[in-house]
């Protein structure tokens, strides 16, 4: 059906979906098979811990100050910066491909790009780390 690479705070990840049905999909991510029960994003998903219980999702942590993750599942078109290239507040960073609209990421505020953890033909989820913008602090004297 396809495989496609993802990468989330760095780490790759090669999923395959093997199968699928309204219900659910056999998927191999890193060549390891996982069966995944299919929910709509409104229905609430259980969590499964290693001892079998479940429970609500945990819901996703706020960015850490300076980064920038992905607001939508997509495929990285361009990438417009470059590791200590200075940006101001809605500078363009890159372009994310979701449901086939261009979406321009863009700079939450002015800083220095420390990193840039995509580059353009990869395919990140939602959260996934894109960049980090080091926010210059003042100080007073």
């Amino acid at each position: 059906m396809g495989n496609r690479t993802y990468v989330i705070d760095g780490k790759s990840f090669d999923v395959e979906v093997l199968s699928r049905s309204a219900r659910d999909a056999e998927v191999a991510v890193n060549g390891k098979r996982y069966r995944v029960e299919l929910q709509s994003e409104s229905a609430p998903v259980p969590a499964h811990t290693a001892g079998g219980a479940s429970g609500p999702r945990p819901r996703r942590a706020a960015p850490a100050e300076g980064e920038l993750r992905a607001p939508m599942a997509g495929l990285i078109l361009r990438v417009d910066v470059a590791p200590g290239q200075r940006l101001e507040a809605g500078d363009p960073v890159l372009v994310l491909d979701a449901m086939k609209m261009e979406n321009s990421i863009r700079a939450p505020h002015a800083g220095v790009v420390q990193e840039l953890a995509v580059t353009a033909g990869q395919s990140v989820l939602t959260g996934a780390l894109l960049a980090r913008i080091h926010e210059p602090r003042i100080h007073e004297r």
